[in-house]
């Protein structure tokens, strides 16, 4: 394999005249933008921009037909079928904030419970953390393994006839792996207890097949995929669309209004209020085209060389500690709903240093990766731990960058603790 990504030249941000010595570890907080994806935004707003679906006219008319499609292309890109709908929204946040309000709200009361796993990002736990407090309902929470993975059968003893919704990631922002969601959906369902998942990075590591899955409802962020900020998804089943009311209220999404009531629009219209995002929607289509040309097999041969020599890097330093465990360097992750550990996602902390420390040590060299608690503070305050460091690979990583931070690391160690020392079989010995 090269040691350059070869897919780096797509993304400008490296480009010459920006920063050509960037290397970008930050990808699970957003995705830089390939060049594609920016071209097809740009050529939207300079010649093809209208409000969608308002007006007859035709740029108006070309707007609504390309939300439409994008609809269409989002559906196969996540595997739904004609029982399910696609609703455009601006995160993956306001998505769960919509099936929060719009679906659990009116199902809860003082009796009743919402179950989320322990490792959920804040936007897959305040809104429900809220919503109980609203009504005086019950949050519990299901616990994880020591792998990391949420544990099935302590989830299944947390469901009761009371239970309203269950709210997990299929993919740990934080400890980099892949929840049984099927499992999950097969214990929910016996019950009759939907499933939302937070898909904001599974969807990163496709193919993801929402139907295959048999969870109710799946959210994610178009820049989670090298698209645009400001557009999220929400996939439903089409049964709890119809029951849902509006999330927000606003022009468009009404078939009559008169100033006593309204007669709202029926399917995932009803939830996109206002104007559409029509150029974040394009930046989408395009992402997800561009997914598509490159195909998810190269896509994950390139994820599983990189995210093996990463962890076999970071294994040999003895001052860098992961989170929960060390993953083994065989990577499977040519269907993301099959695989346990996700590659590209790796946290950690490094003794001797605060993570702040590290982190701007190493963005002195231009090198990004995130540090702080993830907006997974619970999961840091039960590893007792204040911070971490994450490390999240993109197309655009190879191995020439992980090298450069494998030497970042091992120059601030030095500066801490002097240079290591090794024997005759190049083992690292105690420099006491």
């Amino acid at each position: 394999m090269s040691t350059i990504s070869p897919w780096k030249h797509d993304f400008p941000i490296f480009s010459i005249n920006a920063h050509p010595n960037l290397c970008y570890f930050d990808s699970a907080a957003t995705c830089l933008t390939p060049k594609h994806v920016a071209e097809a935004i740009y050529y939207y707003q300079c010649f093809s921009h209208a409000n969608s679906h308002k007006s007859v006219y035709q740029l108006s008319a070309n707007a609504t037909e390309l939300v439409e499609q994008a609809r269409e292309k989002v559906a196969n890109f996540i595997g739904a079928t004609a029982n399910e709908g696609v609703v455009f929204t601006s995160s993956s946040t306001e998505s769960i904030n919509l099936v929060a309000t719009s679906f659990a709200l009116n199902r809860l009361t003082k009796h009743s419970n919402i179950i989320i796993g322990a490792a959920e990002h804040h936007a897959n736990l305040l809104p429900w953390q809220a919503l109980c407090k609203q009504v005086g309902a019950t949050l519990r929470i299901a616990p994880i393994t020591s792998q990391g993975l949420i544990d099935v059968a302590a989830l299944a003893k947390l469901i009761d006839s009371d239970t309203v919704l269950i709210a997990v990631n299929h993919v740990s922002n934080v400890l980099g792996v892949i929840n049984p969601i099927k499992k999950i959906a097969e214990v929910a369902h016996q019950k009759n207890v939907p499933v939302l998942v937070d898909g904001a990075q599974g969807v990163r590591y496709g193919p993801v097949n929402f139907t295959d899955l048999g969870c109710d409802f799946y959210v994610f962020s178009s820049h989670k995929i090298y698209g645009a900020t400001g557009c999220g998804v929400l996939v439903s089943k089409n049964k709890y669309i119809e029951q849902m009311s509006p999330f927000q209220l606003g022009a468009g999404i009404v078939q009559s209004v008169s100033y006593q009531e309204a007669i709202f629009t029926q399917g995932p219209l009803k939830f996109e209020p206002g104007s559409h995002n029509v150029a974040g929607i394009v930046g989408l289509v395009e992402a997800i085209d561009y997914l598509n040309d490159i195909t998810w097999s190269e896509i994950t041969a390139h994820t599983d060389a990189t995210s093996a020599y990463l962890f076999q890097q970071l294994r040999e330093l003895p001052y860098i500690n992961p989170l929960i465990f060390w993953p083994n360097n065989e990577f499977h992750s040519n269907n993301v709903s099959d695989v346990v550990q996700c590659p590209s996602i790796f946290s950690f902390t490094m003794a001797g240093a605060s993570c702040q420390d590290v982190a701007g040590f190493l963005d002195d060299s231009e090198i990004a990766l995130r540090f702080g608690t993830q907006c997974v503070e619970p999961l840091h305050h039960s590893l007792n731990l204040a911070a971490s460091l994450r490390v999240s690979l993109g197309l655009y990583n190879g191995f020439e960058d992980i090298d450069r931070l494998v030497t970042g690391i091992k120059s601030l160690n030095n500066l801490i603790q002097g240079p290591d020392i090794f024997d005759e079989n190049n083992n690292i010995l105690d420099n006491e």
